[in-house]
Order: structure tokens, then sequence, then C-alpha cells
């Protein structure tokens, strides 16, 4: 599936929505208009209006006048949304009734669904999301929310958790993963702040009679019509709202049923297994509560879920059950299937039984899954063989420690900065006093673990800091604050930033920095990427940030001037520019490296393929990925925001 293309759709669905978006408000201005004409006209001294009809009370001025009214009042309450949704995926989650799963947690079920999605992310090339859990909703369900790789998250209910078994639930995972990468979550997003004005439309009109109620009896009272018709004027007002909800819903159908085909048919491509997600959709189907999800704000957001989240809904925004099922399942029966009955509580005395029970061999296959079976691209030299795994095998199962220090919010602090001490002996002191000053405790907890961070295999230094990315999320905003500083000062220690320091310090600033609300920093060459527009529909204008980053990856990938030369030709022949010629190292240094990659992230989702197709094929001509390379296209792809997984897709 080539994600790349399916988020420049995704564009060109946000260019309509925007045009459905204007008419639609010009419809609901001219019906606004209409109403309060009306109510003049009925409320009128009727001496005074004997002479007038109807359309008298229609004027340019007060068109002018209510337009700008009504329309004003759509973007303050999309505003309003947008700013509960630049929040990030985690606060939408929590806004549904999402509660933020640990790594901590005694649920064998919550623990098997961290598993799953931790394994799509590593499979897709990005850190791994926040997990929520609708703890009260029955039925099968899910969605990702975010404007971004940066800031998605994933959510479940507890019907899913209960009613299906590990396969089904990596084919729903694997579906809400295909729609973060193809760009479906944030035009998600984006429809739902759209149409939340005409929502808050209806709300007014009912708040405006409510507000009225006394009103209601004092005209039943004194017989007086014209308080009468002010109520009629909100009923009005509400009538219009829910006619634009209406109209909205169709909107959402639209956009987003075959959008839901696309993720589906990805989520077979990703998990190689149509019976995960075919199973299901049929048990879905064959669930007493489906999809249905309760709480309140479900209806709203209806269009970022898995299925339905209604039995039924008018111009619901999923297609049906059987058509999506056919679509994988073409021998299908049309028999349904039953949820899996509840789980037996859990027996925490036997926990530690249930433990040793686990043979070794599973252990070794799920950190070898975890630290060197991540698929990213369909290059064969981006893949670890099974021999290579089995030789690593005792060293994973010594990294288990690492794996769950990895995954604890405070202990990952540590974990990040091991990784950053330097070999000599006089910076690597100089670097723990830093430590010791901001925190005591961070560098006693530091020297425990220091021995094993530093035996540590290079190779696995970018999945364990893809791992504790969604640990730091879990801090507090000021926590966080802290630690980016205490980072960035053990980086400067010793008065210059190389590259391995600047992969870790992009890939932490470029997924942590919007969860906890802040900008982009210019620090370590970070530039300000997120809300910058798009100004690169054309790879000239680029070929000379290209031929910058291109030349970086040669130096540091091949060994001879020739090999470089035939890596930077693969490269630069790969995207269309054969007129590249290969930079000295001099001038490929790590700022301007880092000024190319800013300048690369203003590309165009399409130009973006098209670069980091490229830079893979460059770094992949030998069939042989050293760590650095791979720790550099993957912070490449961070900045610009774009998933590596699907590149091999034209």
């Amino acid at each position: 599936m080539n994600f790349y293309q399916a988020q420049d759709q995704a564009r060109g669905r946000t260019r309509l929505l925007a045009l459905l978006f204007l008419l639609l408000n010009l419809g609901l201005i001219l019906l606004v208009n209409l109403l309060f004409a009306w109510y003049l006209w009925v409320s009128d001294d009727p001496v005074t209006a004997a002479d007038r009809v109807f359309f008298d009370y229609l004027s340019w001025q007060r068109l002018l006048i209510v337009g700008c009214g009504v329309f004003l009042l759509l973007l303050f309450a999309a505003w309003l949304k947008w700013l509960d949704v630049s929040r990030g995926g985690g606060a939408v989650a929590e806004a549904l009734g999402g509660e933020r799963v640990v790594y901590a947690t005694p649920d064998h079920l919550q623990r098997r669904l961290l598993n799953v999605v931790e394994e799509m992310a590593l499979a897709a090339g990005m850190p791994v999301p926040p997990v929520y859990v609708m703890r009260r909703e029955k039925g099968i369900n899910a969605f990702a929310a975010g404007l971004g790789l940066s800031d998605a998250a994933i959510c479940v209910t507890r019907g899913a958790l209960e009613g299906l078994d590990r396969d089904q639930l990596q084919g729903v995972i694997a579906h809400e993963f295909s729609h973060i990468l193809n760009g479906d979550m944030r035009l998600n997003m984006r429809l739902m702040v759209v149409l939340h004005g005409m929502v808050f439309f209806a709300e007014l009109g009912r708040e405006f009679i409510n507000s009225r109620t006394s009103w209601w009896v004092d005209a039943t009272k004194s017989r007086s019509s014209s308080r009468g018709y002010l109520i009629l004027l909100g009923l009005g007002l509400i009538a219009i709202g829910w006619c634009g909800v209406l109209l909205g819903n169709i909107i959402k159908a639209a956009i987003s049923r075959q959008r839901e085909f696309l993720a589906d048919a990805s989520a077979v491509q990703f998990t190689r297994n149509p019976g995960g997600i075919a199973g299901a959709l049929k048990v879905i189907g064959g669930s007493t509560f489906q999809g249905t999800v309760q709480h309140p704000g479900s209806h709203e957001a209806s269009h970022l879920f898995f299925s339905a989240v209604a039995a039924r809904q008018l111009f619901t925004s999923h297609p049906p059950l059987v058509k999506r099922i056919l679509r994988i399942d073409p021998k299908w029966d049309g028999e349904y299937l039953e949820p899996l009955p509840a789980p037996a509580p859990p027996v925490f005395e036997d926990r530690v039984e249930q433990r040793r029970a686990k043979s070794s061999a599973a252990v070794i296959d799920s950190l070898i899954g975890t630290l060197a079976g991540a698929e990213l691209m369909s290059d064969s030299a981006w893949q670890v063989t099974q021999s290579d795994t089995a030789v690593k095998a005792e060293t994973l199962v010594a990294t288990h420690s690492l794996i769950k220090l990895a995954r604890d919010p405070y202990d990952a602090r540590v974990l990040l900065l091991g990784l950053l001490l330097g070999p000599e002996a006089q910076l690597r002191q100089q670097q723990m006093l830093l430590i010791s000053r901001a925190e005591q405790a961070l560098a006693e907890q530091l020297k425990r673990f220091q021995k094993e961070i530093d035996a540590l295999p290079r190779a696995q230094h970018l999945t364990l800091i893809e791992i504790a990315l969604p640990a730091l999320k879990a801090q507090s905003g000021a926590q966080y604050k802290l630690f980016k500083r205490l980072l960035m000062r053990v980086i400067q220690a010793d008065n210059k930033i190389d590259l391995f320091e600047w992969v870790l310090y992009q890939l932490v600033s470029r997924y942590c920095d919007a969860h906890f609300g802040i900008g982009r920093s210019s620090e370590a060459g970070a530039g300000k990427i997120r809300g910058s527009k798009l100004k690169y529909r054309k790879l000239a204008p680029l070929a000379e940030p290209y031929a910058v980053v291109l030349s970086a990856l040669a130096h540091h990938g091949c060994g001879d001037a020739e090999s470089r030369q035939k890596a930077f030709n693969i490269g630069a022949n790969s995207t269309g520019l054969y007129t590249l010629k290969l930079l000295s190292e001099a001038q490929c240094g790590r700022k301007a490296f880092s000024t190319a990659v800013s300048e690369l992230a203003l590309a165009t989702p399409f130009i973006k393929q098209r670069l980091l197709k490229g830079l893979v094929r460059a770094v992949c001509h030998d069939d042989v990925v050293n760590p650095l390379e791979k720790e550099l296209v993957t912070a490449v792809a961070a900045v610009m925001e774009s998933p590596l997984l699907g590149l091999d897709g034209d």
C-alpha cells in the first residue's frame, strides 16, 4: 500500500472538505436570515406591519449582519474544538472516556494490547503511540486520534479486549495504524472540528430556549404572542442546527467510507493475515453490542471508529459489515462469529508461576521480534535474518531489563541519558556531574544500569529509543521540560553535537514536544516544522538540501570513495535528480545536514516519498545497513513526519 499516495489523496479531500464547509455555511446563513426575517415579521406591531409582506424584512444590510454573525459563531465553535484536538490524540481519547494503559498493569488483556500495539509500531518504523482503553464500553470498537505521527494515540473498547482473540485484535490495530500512516487520522480530526460548529449551533438554540423557559410561562399567562414567537425562534435555530448535523453526517459518509475500505486493505497487507481483520468484523456482527459506543461524544466522533458506533444510524460513516467482510474474504459463508467468553478474573497469587511457565524459547522469540525483527521496509537489507537473530539471542535476553527500563516513565530517562554518555572518562564524569546536579536519584539509577547500557549493541539503540518515547509522555509537563533541558546539557557537555546525539534529540522532540504543547525548538538544529506550510511540490527546488542529506549518508555508510559515489548515484537517480554531485564530508556536517532535513520536511507527501525512497535505496545498495545509517534515515523520516512503511509502492 502506498501510504504517501494515500496522504496526497487525503490532502485533496481536505480541500473538498473546506469547500463543503463553505457551502454548508452559506446554506446556514441563508436559513438563519429567513428565520430572523420570519421572527421580525410575526412579532412586528400589526398596525405598522399591515402594509408589509415577509420579503420586506429581508435586506442586504440585515443579510450581511446576520451572515457575519453566523459565520463568526461557527468559526468560534470550530476554534474551541480545535483547542481540544490540538492537544493530541491522548486528549481526544480521554475526552471520549479512554483511560491510559501502562505497562505495569496487572490486566493480562491490557498487556496483550500493549504488546500488539508495540509490534505494529515497530513494524511501521514509528515510536509506540500511547494506548487507551474505554473500560465502560461493551461494544467492540477502536479508533486512532491525533494530528500526526508525533501525537497519535490508539484507543480500544473493553469489549474489543475481551471479545477478540490476538489475531483479530492485531487486525483492528493494524487498521488503525493504516489510518495514522495514510493521513486519514489528521483528516478525521479536521472533519470533527469543522462539523462541531453545527452541533454547537443546535446546542446554542437549546440553551436559548432553556434560558427563556420562564418567559414561556409568562407568555402563557399574559397571552403575549411575541414571547411565544421567541421560543419558536429558538426551536427554529435547533432545527437549523440539526439540519447542519444531518448534512455533516452526509459529508462524513461521503469522505470516510472509501477510506475504511482502504484501511481494511492496508491492514491485510500490514499483518499479512486477512483472517485477523475479517474475523474481527465477523465477531462484531455476531456480538450483542456490535460496535456500539455509549459515550455521548461518540456520535460526533463516529467517523474515527473502526466500526459504526450505533446499530442504526442514518448516513453512517462506515460501509456495511457485510461489504467490508466480502472485500477481504470473498468466500465468506455469511455466518458471523461469537465473541470470546468473558475471561476469568486473574489469579494474582499465581502470577509468578505463570511467568515461570513460559518457555525460555518463547521469551527469546518475543525479544527478537521486538528488538531485531521489526520490518521497516520491503528492502531486504532492513530485515534481520533468522540466523542473525539466533546469534543475538543471548544478548537480547540480557537486555530484557533494559526493555523494562524503557517502558517506565521515570527509568526511560535513565536509558536515554545512558545512551548519551561519552566513552572518555573525563567527559563521562562531567556528564554524570550534570545529571547528579539536576537529580541525584536519576544519577544513582543510571550508575546501576550503566554496565548493561554500555554492553548494549549499537544496532539495538534505535529500537529501545522508540520503545522509551511513549513512556516519556507519561511524565508531567514540568518533568518533561526539566528532562529536555538536562538532555541538551548532557549532549553539549563536550561543546559539540554528533549525529547520534542529533538523532536522539530529534526523536524525543518530534514525538514528545507536541504532547506537552511545546513548540518545535531550534535547539540542535530542530527547526520549526509543525504548522509550517508545505511549499515544495516539485523536486527541483530541493536538489541542494537533498544532495547534503544524501552525501552525509554516503559518507557515513561507505568505507571507500567508489562505494560512496555508487550509493550517492543510486539515491540521486532513484529520486530523479540525475545531475546531483557528491559533496565533501565537510560540506555535509551536522549543522548543514540538520538544516537540509528541515527544508526537505516542507515538501508534499508525494515528494517526501520520492526523497525517502532515494535515501533508503542509497543505504541499501550494498545490502548492509549499519546502525548509524538506520538511525539517520529514521530521524529524517521523523523530522519529515513521514512513515518509512510503504516506500516500495509507486
